[in-house]
C-alpha cells in the first residue's frame, strides 16, 4: 500500500491558496475515495487531518459539495496530479487518471 497525497477542491470550506499547507495523506486511494464520499454524506463533523507540511488537527470538517474533488498526488511534490477524485453524473465518486 502507498502513500497519497491529496488537495481538496470545491465545496464550501475548501478554498486552498497554498496547496503545501493544505497537502493531506491517505493511506491509499480508496481512503480518498471514501473522505470524498464520508465528507458530503456527512456534511460538518469532526476529523482528523493528517497534514504533510504541518502538524495534523482534530477540526469540524467543512461540508463538501457535488462540485468538490481531490486531486491526488504519487508524492508530497504538487507539480501535476496523477489521479481526480470526484462525483460522478449519479452521484457516485469516480477516479480517474490524470
Amino acid at each position: 500500500m502507498s502513500v497519497w497525497y491529496g488537495i481538496w477542491y470545491g465545496g464550501a470550506g475548501y478554498a486552498s491558496f497554498d496547496p503545501e499547507a493544505e497537502l493531506e495523506s491517505f493511506s491509499s486511494i480508496q481512503e480518498a475515495r471514501d473522505a470524498l464520499y464520508d465528507r458530503f454524506h456527512g456534511g460538518s463533523f469532526p476529523n482528523r487531518f493528517n497534514y504533510v507540511n504541518r502538524d495534523p488537527e482534530s477540526v469540524l470538517t467543512p461540508a463538501v459539495s457535488e462540485d468538490s474533488c481531490i486531486h491526488l498526488f504519487a508524492t508530497p511534490h504538487v507539480d501535476y496530479p496523477d489521479r481526480h477524485v470526484f462525483f460522478g453524473p449519479r452521484g457516485g465518486v469516480r477516479i480517474e487518471r490524470c
